[in-house]
């Protein structure tokens, strides 16, 4: 019975700091949790993981004892009651744009008596069957959490009524998505994105919820905190790789090497 290292560090009122995956690669996963971190951001609703390497990466995140955070697809109900049973600790849906649909993926993800999620229990989440029935669907529900992106403008009127759904643990700000939403595509620092992301952090204290977003910068991160914000996403392999080789391109071109590129 694998606790939520995330829930447990809300729950004390601690920063977390989740950082994301675009390969599908168990031993960068399996590295970044022996690094330290608390979570780590897979994505499906833009990527493109198959089931198998999921189970994979969710295993050597387990392993080392961190979270793994899974951005659905939104295909229907089994893109989130798979990689629950596969013991991902995380399931964020993103671009929610009702109270109705927010309903829905609660029910779907919570059993009772929070919702109706399916019951098989001899998965990983239910340590392959060895967890006493009952105590799963109790610890599942305490110890596995719900995320919705807050990312179009369509669902901010109605956001306090999202709030108050009982089951939904983070309102996670999607400024990317937001900003074209509002009509700047990509202008994340202008004074509407920022409040949109007050709004959200009064809603979610308001209703004894998480406020998450991405971090950006350490600067921007600082904002965010002071306003509340716990669940802070920043950083990324892709991004990462990429810089090291661009700067390896541009040391190794100062010393007579040559590239060929576009």
């Amino acid at each position: 019975m694998q606790k939520s290292r995330v829930l447990a560090k809300l729950r004390e009122g601690k920063p977390v700091l989740c950082t994301k995956t675009n390969f599908n690669e168990p031993a960068i996963v399996e590295m970044v949790g022996l690094i330290g971190f608390d979570c780590l951001w897979i994505c499906q609703e833009h990527l493109w993981t198959n089931d198998e390497t999921l189970a994979n990466m969710v295993r050597a995140a387990r392993i080392t004892g961190m979270d793994t955070l899974v951005r659905i697809g939104k295909a229907g109900y089994s893109s989130a009651i798979r990689p629950m049973e596969m013991g991902v600790k995380g399931i964020m849906v993103p671009h929610v744009l009702s109270v109705e649909e927010a309903k829905a993926w609660v029910r779907a993800t919570r059993f009772f008596p929070i919702g109706r999620r399916g019951i098989d229990g001899v998965n990983a989440d239910a340590d392959w069957g060895l967890m006493n029935f009952k105590d799963y669907l109790k610890f599942s529900n305490e110890e596995t959490f719900l995320a919705f992106q807050i990312e179009d403008p369509e669902i901010l009127p109605y956001l306090e009524d999202v709030a108050q759904i009982p089951g939904l643990d983070i309102l996670f700000v999607g400024i990317a998505d937001m900003s074209q939403g509002l009509g700047f595509p990509g202008d994340i620092d202008r004074p509407e994105i920022w409040d949109v992301l007050k709004k959200v952090g009064e809603v979610a204290r308001k209703y004894g919820k998480f406020a998450g977003a991405p971090g950006v910068s350490p600067e921007w991160t600082r904002k965010l905190l002071d306003m509340g914000y716990l669940f802070i996403s920043n950083g990324a392999d892709i991004i990462y790789l990429r810089d090291a080789f661009l700067k390896l391109r541009e040391d190794y071109e100062k010393l007579g090497f040559s590239f060929n590129y576009t």
